[in-house]
């Protein structure tokens, strides 16, 4: 009887921690996302409206579009990025212990030290990327202050900082993979396609997975990069759904609408993921 005291007693703070942090801010902006509030007035009941508003806004839309250009550019370059770099990297090479922690590196860079370093870089008249770009005969070009090329640059330094997250990953399931399947296939006489085909793909198959599923839902949830770098501009070119939650919640005081913006958020979130999820499956149960 002693011992079940003692471990409710141990398990109390945890619990007080939850109900207090997560469980009660969850139905505090569930009930929120009922009603219209904006600190200034009661909050008023209007039912689903807000969800309503949520799928005629056009700026939703626009954020929706944003978030979806971004994840698809972002996780299919990085995770083919770091796919290449963990094979190149696998192999026994002179300094080769110096070489993984360079390339690693970017990845302990703090997200808004990497936009300012990106405005550095990405500046339009002396920045060494314009001076590039000079000096192999292009004009000058509007990095971050033209729409078709904002999204880009964001981009570029979401992925210069995440594939090594996809090269760590992937060269530890290298590392962990038997061997026997691999000389079994080799002294069959497999080409080197064949073997990374039918033998290294299935094999990495689990860790492919685990590393998409873990960069979706990171590049999904993006907001400080893009607000450090562009704040979503120009315009809302650059504007992710993170960051209109965001500007709806605490610039614009919808707080009643921002909060049913962020439950339709890990809907899209979770099916999106489930979804791509069956599809690799399904495409390496093919393999």
């Amino acid at each position: 009887m002693r011992g079940e005291g003692i471990k409710w007693a141990l398990l109390l703070p945890a619990v007080g921690w939850i109900l207090t942090f997560t469980v009660y801010p969850l139905l505090f902006s569930l009930l929120l996302s009922f009603r219209n509030w904006n600190l200034t007035s009661p909050p008023t009941w209007t039912g689903f409206a807000n969800y309503v508003r949520v799928v005629q806004d056009p700026r939703m839309h626009n954020a929706l579009r944003v978030t979806g250009l971004f994840v698809g550019a972002t996780v299919s370059a990085e995770l083919l990025l770091g796919f290449v770099l963990a094979l190149l990297f696998h192999r026994p090479m002179w300094g080769i212990r110096a070489l993984r922690a360079v390339v690693v590196a970017p990845l302990f860079t703090s997200p808004i030290a990497l936009a300012f370093l990106g405005m550095m870089l990405f500046h339009e008249e002396d920045g060494p990327i314009a001076h590039l770009v000079r000096a192999v005969g292009f004009g000058k070009v509007h990095w971050l202050s033209d729409p078709a090329t904002a999204l880009g640059s964001v981009v570029l330094l979401d992925i210069w900082q995440w594939t090594p997250f996809a090269f760590l990953v992937f060269l530890a399931g290298l590392q962990g993979l038997p061997t026997e399947p691999l000389e079994a296939a080799i002294v069959d006489g497999a080409g080197r396609w064949a073997l990374f085909r039918h033998v290294l793909l299935p094999l990495l198959a689990p860790v492919i997975v685990t590393a998409l599923l873990f960069k979706l839902i990171y590049s999904v949830k993006v907001f400080d990069l893009a607000f450090g770098l562009t704040g979503g501009g120009p315009g809302i070119s650059t504007e992710v759904l993170a960051l209109y939650i965001h500007r709806q919640g605490l610039e614009f005081f919808n707080l009643g609408y921002a909060s049913s913006l962020s439950y339709i958020f890990p809907v899209l979130v979770s099916l999106t993921c489930m979804g791509l999820v069956l599809r690799v499956r399904h495409l390496y149960e093919r393999l």
